[in-house]
C-alpha cells in the first residue's frame, strides 16, 4: 500500500495535462467538493444551450468557446469538472517505466465515467496501447456528474487531452 501511494505521488508530480489549444479537455484528477458541486449543478440548466451543442443523446462543447477563454472556463466548470477522483491509482504492471507523451480523445458517458479512450499518438516508452491502459487506470474511479437537461441525460463527446508523464521510480 505504501508503495502504491509513493508511486502515485511520484507520478502525480511528474505528469501534466495540456488543456490549451484547439481542443476541449476535462482534467480527470481535478474535482469539486460535494458542496461546491451542488452549487455548480444549480447553474447547469441556464448554461446548457450556451455551452453545448447536442444531437440525440450526445453533446459537445460549442466551437465558439475556443475563442472565449472566460466562457470556456465557466462551461468546463459546469459540465466537465469531476465530482470524484481518486487521489492515487495503481499503474498496470505491464506498463513500461520511463518518460512518455501522448495525445488522446475520449468521452464522458451518460453515467459520468470516462469512456471511448482513443490514443492518437504516443512518444517515449509507451505504445498507444500502453497509453490507453494508463489513462484507463488513471480515470477508473473518476466520476463526473451526469448531464441532465429537460428530463434527458447526455454523453459529453469530442474531448481530447495531452499528457506527459514519467513512470520511472526514483531509484530506477
Amino acid at each position: 500500500m505504501k508503495k502504491l501511494i509513493f508511486l502515485s505521488s511520484i507520478i502525480f508530480s511528474s505528469y501534466s495535462f495540456s488543456l490549451e489549444g484547439s481542443s476541449f479537455a476535462c482534467d480527470p484528477k481535478k474535482f469539486l467538493s460535494e458542496d461546491n458541486m451542488t452549487k455548480v449543478l444549480v447553474h447547469r440548466d441556464s448554461a446548457f444551450n450556451i455551452c453545448l451543442n447536442c444531437e440525440g443523446e450526445s453533446c459537445a462543447f460549442k466551437n465558439e468557446l475556443l475563442s472565449e477563454e472566460n466562457s470556456l472556463a465557466i462551461c468546463k466548470r459546469l459540465f466537465c469538472t469531476a465530482s470524484f477522483a481518486s487521489r492515487g491509482f495503481e499503474i498496470p504492471p505491464e506498463i513500461p517505466r520511463g518518460r512518455s507523451s501522448f495525445t488522446y480523445h475520449y468521452s464522458i458517458s451518460k453515467e459520468g465515467k470516462v469512456i471511448d479512450i482513443d490514443v492518437d499518438k504516443s512518444e517515449g516508452v509507451f505504445s498507444t496501447k500502453d497509453a490507453r491502459k494508463f489513462v484507463q487506470a488513471l480515470t477508473r474511479k473518476t466520476r463526473f456528474s451526469p448531464i441532465n437537461f429537460e428530463g434527458n441525460t447526455y454523453k459529453l463527446t469530442n474531448l481530447s487531452s495531452e499528457m506527459t508523464i514519467n513512470t520511472r521510480l526514483g531509484q530506477e
